[in-house]
């Protein structure tokens, strides 16, 4: 993954417990607390590396990490300078969501290893969608709980979701999300 995730969790992590909660995490996985290079390539063992530590030290489920960290990282990456791209790709929720994959091939001509996750969005009615959520990377899900979460603060469409885990006969996740403004 790239840098700009393990920067994400610095940040959150420093914001919500401080710097030496950060260092030491770091010093857990035997990692200088420095920056990371945003547009670098970590391997993904790195990441899980990190989000392990991170789980430890706050005493926390990897869901509920993974699904403060989506939250957090809606307004981590517009703070960084990547809002605009996000005004791009829609300007309220439900449009946001059917560009997510337009979004993601935007961010792949930028980051050339890019892995991005696949959605598809299918409308019960004005009342709400069902995300479907395709990744390589397994155990995410939570994540994309917590960016679904992000985007309705960010576009102040309150909204509640159903998670429905991968499972023997499916091979993604799936979120029922409700508007609750509708």
């Amino acid at each position: 993954m790239y840098g700009l995730i393990h920067q994400g969790f610095k940040d959150m992590v420093c914001l919500s417990h401080g710097e030496d909660v950060w260092r030491e995490i770091c010093g857990g996985i035997s990692r200088e607390p420095g920056d990371y290079d945003p547009l670098a390539s970590y391997p993904d063992a790195e990441t899980f590396r990190l989000l392990e530590a991170v789980t430890q030290r706050l005493e926390l489920s990897h869901e509920e990490v993974l699904r403060r960290f989506g939250r957090y990282w809606i307004r981590y990456t517009a703070l960084e300078g990547y809002g605009p791209i996000l005004d791009l790709f829609g300007k309220d929720f439900s449009s946001c969501l059917k560009n997510l994959n337009r979004m993601h091939g935007h961010m792949g001509a930028m980051m050339p290893n890019l892995k991005p996750p696949r959605f598809e969005v299918k409308e019960h009615d004005s009342r709400g969608v069902t995300l479907h959520y395709f990744s390589s990377r397994k155990g995410l899900a939570p994540m994309v709980h917590g960016l679904l979460e992000g985007l309705s603060d960010r576009f102040n469409e309150p909204i509640s979701i159903d998670y429905f885990p991968q499972g023997e006969r499916s091979d993604h996740d799936e979120f029922d999300i409700f508007f609750e403004s509708k």
